[in-house]
């Protein structure tokens, strides 16, 4: 067995050995390379200040996963009825809420700086969005209600469900654009990424009850985070200045979540649950589009303008707090559902 081992790792070795033998000095493997490097390919002016201005326009929907605030077709049970197929009949949906595409933007100033041709960015992003469902009929709610009169009931009339997003990141990234080929430029780049994000989900119920009342819920999960974000922007270059864009990153944040819950029955607090926790955030990017590039009075200014598709997934993000059945009853599981930010990103940039 030992035998076998040494010999993979010898095979290993020698051809690994044979593929680089000759690339490069021994005396600079492993060490910064001295004029051998990639050429530059980043966006750069003549005699200016090579900074950067870069404004987008967003239109994006924002989807979340557990959202569900009502179920249709719920028929309450005869009294004198016991057993489950018998006693409920179902034929309905489940409600949630519904989104929209909304607007937003990103903004961001940006420069080269003259080390290594690396250049440096500074950019926010903001996005605002509501999603909002309505049910009417016999429906079962699907979130906490309280104990009424000593009977508690599990059915509303009517039921309304918004969901509120405020979405804002602040970035800082360093990065180096290089030809990779002919055609073929790549831009890795590393950085720091802040990010405030505030959900409320806010639930209506009109209770089945005599006579009737309703009920009010607020659940909440708000993060503030920091952290580091890598990835890598790839551009194909075409012809007459048009090219194909896409973006790949990931970030790791560590934040505070908030994570109240709240509930009122016509016009009394019947339940305030106060969670706030210290725990890690993910989230991943990605966007594919096309951009077309230019310089203007004798390579002075350059002016590009890009279109994309772009999406933005946040893990577990949506961390609410979800009672059932009664409160009185503790049921409570605390969410883990992934929220999505996708749609349309149109951008100007303009160097100087």
């Amino acid at each position: 067995m030992h035998f076998r081992l040494f010999g993979i790792s010898g095979i290993l070795l020698t051809a690994a050995s044979a593929l680089h033998a000759g690339d490069l000095p021994s005396s600079t493997q492993g060490k910064e390379a001295v004029g051998m490097v990639n050429p530059s390919s980043r966006f750069q002016v003549e005699n200016g200040w090579n900074l950067f201005l870069n404004t987008e326009f967003l239109w994006w929907v924002a989807k979340e996963d557990g959202l569900y605030y009502a179920q249709s077709g719920f028929t309450p049970a005869p009294a004198d009825v016991l057993t489950p197929d018998k006693g409920v009949s179902f034929k309905g949906h489940l409600q949630k809420v519904k989104p929209h595409f909304r607007p937003g933007f990103r903004i961001g100033l940006g420069g080269n700086m003259s080390y290594d041709e690396w250049d440096i960015f500074l950019y926010w992003t903001w996005f605002k969005s509501h999603a909002r469902g309505h049910a009417h009929g016999s429906l079962l709610t699907l979130w906490a209600h309280p104990q009424v009169a000593g009977n508690g009931t599990t059915s509303a009339s009517s039921a309304k469900a918004k969901l509120s997003l405020h979405y804002n990141l602040i970035d800082l990234e360093m990065g180096r654009s290089l030809w990779a080929g002919k055609h073929f430029s790549m831009r890795p780049f590393i950085g720091i990424r802040g990010a405030w994000i505030d959900q409320h989900f806010d639930i209506h119920y009109d209770y089945t009850t005599t006579p009737e009342t309703d009920g009010r819920i607020r659940a909440e999960s708000d993060f503030e985070g920091v952290g580091a974000r890598a990835g890598l922007d790839m551009r194909f270059a075409l012809h007459g200045g048009w090219s194909f864009y896409s973006i790949a990153s990931a970030s790791m944040l560590y934040g505070f979540y908030d994570c109240d819950f709240s509930e009122h029955w016509e016009s009394t607090k019947v339940a305030v649950a106060r969670d706030g926790f210290h725990n890690a955030a993910t989230t991943a990017q990605l966007a594919l589009g096309v951009r077309w590039d230019t310089y203007v009075h004798k390579d002075r200014y350059h002016f590009g303008l890009y279109a994309m598709w772009e999406q933005n997934i946040w893990f577990g993000l949506n961390k609410m707090n979800h009672y059932f059945h009664n409160l009185n009853d503790g049921s409570l599981e605390q969410m883990n559902g992934d929220l999505t930010l996708s749609g349309g990103t149109f951008g100007v940039r303009f160097d100087f």
